[in-house]
């Protein structure tokens, strides 16, 4: 067959469009790739030099130098971990590039995994025994790792160099300087300055070196110098600011800070700061003028915004607090400070149980963020979940252990439980953190009395009084530590004081009944009218003045005074049952019963009303129907302390009680009531049942104290000291309790554990 012309030509092409194909390569594909990325790195065009790349590397996953380029170009980017990713695989692909190794083994050293990033500089040094950059890593590495005569061996192999490089000899003086040979170590400081005068890190190293040392003139001097040669640095003022802080000397650290917003105005960190350190410096205006200019310079920052909220909210202001948190709400939905400022509105509002469901997710999603952790204990202890409230503090402080007020919430927890011991060295770690942290200091002075520690806790106190004379928190303990320590004269002085401040104070009134007028009934029942005239709507004074008519079996009366304590506090549990127990012994229940019935059916959730028949059926002896009472009152109002009080006393009284929730009903009254003697009773029974003696014996002492001499409690107290092995302390307890206790409920009980105590 004859071929035309036209056909040869278009056959020639063809075959041309083959070889042109054919000559594509993959390999040359990605090598054009590179090269375009190299050009494109060249002409600092980094978006296109990253796509070059990455279109090499998915023709060949294996291509180690475009694997290592962008491995560099992501580090430039700031995007660490497709750096890390990057370089560790080109590292992998080409064992002999020893840059990208190095870099692999610089991130294993940032992320504590030492012993990966040794595994990459060995592979170095094998390849490289005088790689200095590897050296110098490897020096820091065993610093780490406490091996100093090995760093400096490390450093030893670079040679003459060290004393030329501002940086390894920074590694030197931090060598020294973890061996304490401060002298060699501010030697190499200075050398490292003088061989590199403009590099900042120099001079910090040797700030933070006199800083280890508490040197302060040599701190001031080089932070003098500093100032001058880095004045645009907003970092060496805020190292001026902490030298000044560190110092007390509070008016420069705000002027220090102030230079910092004027270099660096747009940065919202440092307007935040300042206002900080105004907050915890009690200058709330200053606080509240500076996050205002934040606002006004730095328009719609959610930061600046949830801190106005916080500070408004802190300030009690809550109208402008809930204003701001609306704004931030709107518009920066699910920020993590609007979120923990929802679940604090929520707690100021008793909704503790839906604050906790916020405050659970915050801390899933801000993980290492110390205050949602510490608010999620304020809900958990506000609801009486003291172990659970326990955790979250404690995991606050693990995340942060500098705040003052972690640690007082968990000394409260620990006093709480009768941990006296724990109790003293968190609030001690409290006033360290805060000296004037009044709360802290008077739970460290309940500890030392609840640890029978009496004669340091009149020390404190005594102090305490002496700065805030007219505390009653201060006052009431200190008598507590006067009579503990059996100074019975000072303690009457401060029993008179404090009820000449808080006239009807009822645990004073207690106090000073037991210590003057312990066998004068009608000499008692004279100074309560007394102090009733001072303090005529406090419930308590008529609780106290029925128990001392019912002594004097002038039963009437008696039953006038419960009923007016329940008129004045329906919330108070104890006339309730003092009522109930007297009507009871008068045959006059169905009368009682009646009663309550009529003001269920007026209001139905009447908490009188329920309360009342309650204490009827627990006195009765109808512990079932009692317990559904209460049970009825909790649902009324969740958490009722009176409730959960004498429900808590149910449920570990009886054999098959759950003992897990008798203690949480128990800590819940003993969170709303800390000084109520019933409730300490209360709880010490639970712990008794769940043979927590030594937390029973706490509890009992802590009721004691405010009435020596209830038999019941001293009752209670001899069967925790039997439980706990104090087989003498139970004994004398028992002994003086029989002595000088006619009659009492638990007598026959009393006198067999006396007797079996003594038989053996």
């Amino acid at each position: 067959m004859i071929m035309t012309k036209r056909f040869v030509t278009l056959l020639l092409l063809a075959h041309c469009v083959v070889l042109a194909a054919s000559c594509s390569t993959p390999k040359k594909e990605k090598e054009t790739y590179y090269q375009n990325a190299m050009e494109y790195i060249s002409q600092n065009k980094q978006e296109a030099a990253i796509l070059e790349l990455r279109s090499a590397i998915q023709i060949d996953a294996k291509y180690a130098d475009a694997r290592y380029q962008l491995g560099l170009l992501y580090l430039k980017e700031g995007e660490i971990k497709n750096a890390f990713a990057e370089l560790l695989r080109a590292g992998d692909l080409d064992p002999d590039n020893l840059d990208a190794n190095l870099k692999v083994a610089h991130f294993y050293l940032l992320s504590k995994k030492k012993e990966e990033s040794r595994q990459r500089i060995e592979l170095i040094l094998e390849k490289e025994p005088s790689h200095r950059d590897a050296l110098a890593l490897l020096a820091n590495l065993e610093l780490i790792e406490g091996k100093y005569d090995e760093a400096l061996a490390a450093l030893g192999k670079i040679g003459e160099e060290v004393e030329k490089s501002d940086e390894l000899l920074n590694i030197k003086g931090r060598i020294h300087a973890a061996q304490q040979q401060w002298d060699a170590a501010e030697n190499a400081f200075r050398k490292a300055i003088a061989v590199n005068e403009a590099n900042f890190t120099n001079y910090e190293t040797l700030l933070l070196l006199f800083e280890e040392k508490k040197d302060q003139q040599k701190s001031k001097i080089i932070l003098d110098d500093i100032i001058e040669k880095f004045q645009e640095n907003p970092k060496a003022h805020l190292l001026l600011a902490g030298y000044y802080k560190s110092t007390g000397n509070k008016d420069q650290v705000a002027v220090e800070l102030q230079k910092v917003i004027e270099l660096v105005p747009d940065n919202p960190r440092f307007r935040l700061q300042l206002a900080d350190f105004y907050q915890q410096n009690s200058q709330p205006d200053n606080a509240e003028e500076t996050l205002l200019k934040a606002r006004t310079d730095i328009t719609d920052n959610p930061d600046i915004i949830a801190s106005l909220a916080t500070h408004y909210f802190e300030q009690q202001e809550f109208d402008e607090a809930r204003s701001f948190l609306d704004e931030l709400n709107e518009n920066h939905p699910g920020h993590g400070t609007a979120k923990l400022l929802d679940a604090r509105f929520l707690l100021k509002e008793g909704k503790a149980r839906d604050a906790v469901t916020i405050l659970k997710q915050l801390n899933t999603d801000f993980p290492a963020w110390p205050p949602p952790k510490f608010y999620l204990g304020v809900a958990h202890y506000s609801l009486g979940e003291i172990e659970l409230a326990q955790q979250a503090v404690v995991s606050a402080i693990q995340k942060n252990g500098q705040i003052s007020e972690y640690h007082t919430l968990l000394a409260q927890i620990f006093q709480v439980q009768g941990s006296f011991e724990d109790a003293k060295k968190e609030s001690a770690m409290a006033l360290r953190l805060n000296p004037k942290n009044l709360s802290a200091a008077i739970i460290l002075s309940r500890a030392l009395i609840g640890a029978k520690q009496y004669t340091e806790a009149v020390t404190i106190l005594t102090d305490m009084k002496s700065q805030v004379p007219n505390n009653q928190e201060i006052l009431k303990n200190l008598t507590l530590a006067f009579l503990g320590a059996n100074e019975q004269q000072q303690g009457e002085e401060i029993l008179t004081e404090l009820l000449q401040l808080v006239p009807g104070d009822p645990q004073a009134i207690a106090l000073f009944i037991n210590l003057r007028y312990k066998t004068d009934l009608s000499g008692a029942e004279s100074f309560v009218r007394q102090q009733m005239q001072k303090a005529p709507a406090d419930a308590r004074l008529y609780l106290i003045l029925g128990s001392l008519l019912e002594k004097q079996t002038n039963d009437s009366k008696a039953l006038i005074a419960y009923e007016k304590a329940q008129e004045i506090d329906p919330d108070l549990a104890s006339p309730y049952l003092a009522a109930a127990k007297l009507l009871t012994r008068l045959e006059k229940k169905e009368e009682a019963f009646a009663k309550f019935n009529d003001m269920i059916e007026k209001i139905p959730d009447s908490l009188p009303g329920h309360m009342g028949i309650a204490s009827l059926l627990h006195v009765e002896g109808d512990f079932e129907k009692a317990a559904e009472q209460y049970r009825k009152v909790l649902k009324i109002k969740e958490g009722y302390s009176p409730a959960a009080n004498n429900l808590a006393w149910l449920i570990a009284s009886d054999p098959n009680g759950d003992l897990g929730e008798a203690l949480m009903l128990a800590m819940t009254a003993k969170q709303a009531s800390p000084d109520d003697p019933h409730v300490a009773d209360t709880l010490g029974w639970v712990h008794y049942q769940r043979r927590s003696y030594s937390l029973a014996i706490a509890q009992f002492e802590h009721a004691l104290r405010s009435q020596p001499d209830n038999p019941i409690w001293s009752y209670h107290l001899a069967l925790a000291q039997k439980g706990n092995n104090n087989k003498e302390a139970a004994i004398q307890i028992l002994e003086r309790l029989l002595e000088r206790n006619a009659d009492f409920s638990d007598r026959d009980k009393a006198e067999e554990l006396l007797a079996e105590l003594t038989k053996a």
